[in-house]
């Protein structure tokens, strides 16, 4: 019974082997597509965008039905009491981006605040004064 046990195991252990290098193989092609896929390889944006927004910093995002008119300011609030972070958005202005004021794109302040429900992660996270 030890015998085919051990043939079973070693079966099952090529089966697990095989399965692996064909996902690898079909992820391999996968990636390759989109790259061939991709217009020389580079982004269709050309603008300077921030990676990682910073709370206390004002931050530009441009409108996107009328980038080329209107824009909207974008503040990051520490609250005290809870630590997590508040998105404050403004009305839309009319014009262009003040020079010295950074821009991000919609797709990142929805990033933020779909992270920002994670940030403090306690139960009660407001316990009062002790």
């Amino acid at each position: 019974m030890k015998g085919q046990l051990k043939r079973f195991r070693e079966r099952q252990q090529q089966v697990i082997k095989r399965s692996y290098t064909n996902a690898v193989s079909i992820y391999e092609q996968t990636l390759q597509q989109v790259v061939s896929a991709a217009p020389g390889g580079q982004r269709q944006d050309e603008r300077e965008l921030v990676s990682k927004m910073r709370p206390g910093v004002v931050y530009a995002m441009r409108c996107p039905d009328q980038p080329e008119d209107y824009y909207r300011t974008i503040y990051l609030k520490t609250n005290p009491l809870t630590g997590d972070l508040q998105t404050l958005v403004s009305n839309v202005v009319y014009g262009s981006t003040p020079p010295g004021m950074d821009e991000v794109s919609p797709e990142q302040v929805t990033k933020q605040q779909r992270d920002r429900n994670f940030t403090n992660l306690n139960a009660f996270p407001f316990r009062g004064q002790s």
